[in-house]
């Protein structure tokens, strides 16, 4: 929780900000807002240009596998430019990436994703990166508008300005046990079944009864077992809601944006969902997708996830995150990526290595590695590796046997959290906690009024500490 400043405080804190110069790695604040700042990158490195690099990623073996990866693919072009790995308990992400940064031994590049690296913004600890991709669109390592996807290119910004890089666009999809559906006598005939890309949210109702029904049948008496981890306690989830049924969070002002009318139909969606035990109030379900129990997931993670875990593998399929209210409908969709420390700024050499090994994981050598030798089974970045692309490796494993296009499907439904934009990046991981415990909690435990006031109270307790 933040506390509300004194007025001295206010004062000296606008100061600060009023006559901060450029500091330490370049970056300029004025006023709290986050400015770009330039710097020039050499792109014809030789091949035996040599430099030490490190790189800070989840101690996840999935992480893991697809970094090793990217560095062999990178070695291959660059040997004597070192990358060493370095290990992140992802619990502990922003009180590691403060730590470090504050000390000097923040590794050069950082794991970052879709919520995260508001964080390393709002810290000044990433590195605007529309320089580096400027100057490679015009040093033609690239070309930026048409070899990249339009999610790729809105996304991972602040504003206007860009601070990672985006390795794959991570889209909300469902996945399903095939078996549990059939058993609940769910049509899956790919010819008849609604549980199909574009199914809408009145056709998962329909699924989601189903299996509530067998869960409650004598031959099972799985009471507390539930038809979907929902996720709803999860932005990628919360928000699209809130967006499909004409809600706002905050407004260009920044201010609380969330009508009233819209709140009540968060609420009656919510209450529906657990009024019929399609998802607990609270945290009481003996189920779960990834133990072979649970029915259907909210996720956005890959296919071999679950493929790789021995409840779900060869028992599950995906399929588009549903429709809620036809053209107005919104999908979840973010990303992982990676970004660079900004005290990069004063080590060129280094720099220049690790804005190389930025454009190696952009290039369609770098993306298919990632994908053949790593395991990163999400659509790819580059349009040249799109669905349609028989040789793009990140569908080539899965897709004969899975519905891949589930990640694709709906670019026009796609959003992100675009009204972070409106307010400083210090408060979008408070505002974040606001939206997910009004979807994930308050609508889902309090009446529609209540749970309205609380969101408000709360979102107006996070910007307090800017209250004189």
């Amino acid at each position: 929780m933040k506390k509300a400043f004194t007025a001295i405080t206010v004062f000296v804190m606008a100061t600060l900000f009023a006559f901060t110069a450029v500091g330490c790695g370049g970056e300029e604040r004025r006023g709290g807002a986050i400015t770009r700042v330039e710097f020039d990158v050499q792109f014809d490195l030789p091949v035996s240009y040599t430099a030490e690099l490190s790189v800070i990623a989840p101690d996840r073996e999935y992480e893991s596998k697809i970094l090793q990866a990217a560095i062999e693919g990178f070695n291959e072009k660059y040997p004597n430019i070192t990358i060493t790995k370095r290990p992140l308990v992802i619990k502990d992400y922003n009180e590691i990436m403060m730590r470090q940064f504050k000390a000097g031994r923040l590794a050069d590049i950082i794991w970052t994703d879709s919520s995260k690296y508001y964080f390393l913004v709002s810290n000044g600890i990433a590195l605007n990166l529309d320089p580096f991709y400027e100057q490679a669109d015009k040093a033609r390592v690239f070309d930026y508008e048409n070899d990249f996807s339009a999610d790729f290119r809105n996304m991972a910004k602040y504003g206007e300005l860009t601070f990672a890089m985006p390795r794959s666009a991570d889209s909300v999809v469902t996945f399903y046990n095939k078996e549990i559906l059939a058993a609940a006598g769910v049509d899956l005939n790919p010819a008849t079944t609604k549980v199909k890309n574009g199914w809408t949210w009145d056709d998962f109702l329909e699924v989601c009864e189903k299996v509530r029904v067998y869960y409650d049948s004598p031959a099972q008496k799985h009471t507390n077992y539930y038809p979907i981890d929902a996720n709803l306690n999860w932005e990628s989830v919360a928000y699209p809601i809130i967006k499909s049924l004409g809600g706002s969070v905050l407004d260009e002002n920044g201010a609380f944006a969330l009508s009233e009318e819209a709140n009540a139909k968060v609420s009656a969606l919510v209450k529906n969902l657990t009024d019929k035990r399609y998802v607990p109030v609270n945290n009481d379900s003996a189920s779960n997708f990834e133990t072979g129990t649970g029915a259907m997931l909210f996720q956005s993670t890959s296919i071999d996830q679950y493929q790789e875990t021995q409840g779900t593998r060869n028992k599950f399929d995906v399929v588009s995150f549903p429709l809620i209210n036809g053209e107005n409908s919104a999908i979840g969709y973010g990303f992982a990526g990676y970004s660079l420390n900004k005290m990069l700024l004063e080590d060129q050499q280094k720099l220049n290595a690790a804005c190389a090994f930025m454009a190696y994981l952009m290039s369609r050598e770098g993306q298919q590695k990632l994908a053949k030798d790593g395991g990163l089974a999400l659509p790819s970045i580059r349009t040249d590796l799109s669905i349609n692309e028989q040789d793009a490796e990140w569908h080539k494993t899965y897709g004969d046997s899975f519905n891949v296009e589930a990640y694709t499907f709906g670019s026009q439904y796609k959003t992100e959290l675009g009204f972070l934009g409106n307010v400083a990046p210090e408060f979008s991981a408070d505002v974040i906690d606001a939206l997910n415990s009004y979807v994930g909690k308050y609508a889902k435990e309090r009446e529609a009024a209540e749970a309205y006031k609380m969101f408000g109270d709360k979102i107006k307790e996070v910007f307090a500490s800017v209250v004189v």
